[in-house]
């Protein structure tokens, strides 16, 4: 007797795993025009909002990784219907304080730039997905304390491991793609947060990430953000070329070599 199993990627690929390029590049396109479009509407925030909360584990989770890397300990983290989080990391001080701080601001566009060129592919976009969702779950039953963040982020976890299993390839892509953009985006999309010297939470001050690494290092805190601002934007150029526009480039070179 054969006990059934549950795998977040398909046990056998679909039969329809091909894309055309164009298809390929059109998925794409609506991606990156849902990401701008979604957030200029009024109802769009809420179209988009699951994955902007995505955006906010993914820079949260970046301090906690960058603390766990540098040898402190990563206690907690929070994530809140605001859109805004907090990570608990323990012994930060000097130059460690300064990665922690960096993670994760620049973790999430490191992480949108694998999952834009792994995911944009049919045979590899499930694996992709099936990862992300992984990591949801298991950062939700291990540090996340807030009822809101566990229930949210576990949540989507179980939603991108459905879709890893039982989405059709395009959709997957897609899917791969938004998440992509989100991530690659997110020190943009809350740019004031780069160029702000601190916030207030729950009536105390608190000193943004900019202001942390400004602390520790030379030059002001606006230098920071601008320089880590304008590298995310590196990075997602970068992710497009290798993704989408060098395999272009690869099929029309092999087009005129056969011409």
């Amino acid at each position: 007797m054969t006990t059934p199993s549950f795998s977040l990627t398909p046990s056998d690929p679909p039969a329809d795993t091909t894309l055309s390029r164009q298809q390929l590049l059109t998925v794409f396109g609506v991606a990156v025009a849902a990401s701008i479009g979604l957030g200029m509407v009024s109802w769009g925030g809420n179209v988009i909002y699951p994955f902007r909360l995505f955006a906010t584990w993914a820079h949260e989770m970046g301090h906690g990784i960058a603390g766990i890397l540098t040898g402190n300990s990563f206690r907690e983290l929070e994530i809140y219907r605001s859109l805004g989080g907090q990570a608990s990391i323990a012994g930060a001080e000097g130059l460690t304080q300064v990665i922690v701080s960096a993670g994760g601001l620049v973790g999430p566009a490191l992480l949108g730039a694998l999952v834009m060129i792994a995911g944009s592919r049919a045979r590899t976009a499930p694996y992709v997905l099936g990862a992300l969702a992984l990591s949801m779950v298991v950062s939700a039953l291990i540090w996340i304390r807030n009822p809101f963040g566990f229930f949210s982020i576990l949540g989507g976890g179980v939603v991108l491991g459905l879709a890893a299993r039982f989405a059709p390839p395009i959709f997957r892509i897609a899917l791969s793609q938004l998440l992509a953009v989100q991530l690659a985006l997110a020190s943009w999309s809350s740019r004031d947060y780069l160029f702000i010297k601190g916030f207030e939470r729950d009536g105390r001050t608190l000193d943004s990430d900019t202001q942390n690494i400004a602390d520790e290092l030379f030059l002001p805190y606006w230098f920071w953000g601008g320089l880590i601002g304008a590298l995310s934007v590196v990075i997602l150029v970068w992710a497009f070329w290798v993704a989408w526009l060098r395999p272009l480039d690869r099929e029309q070179s092999t087009n005129q070599d056969f011409n």
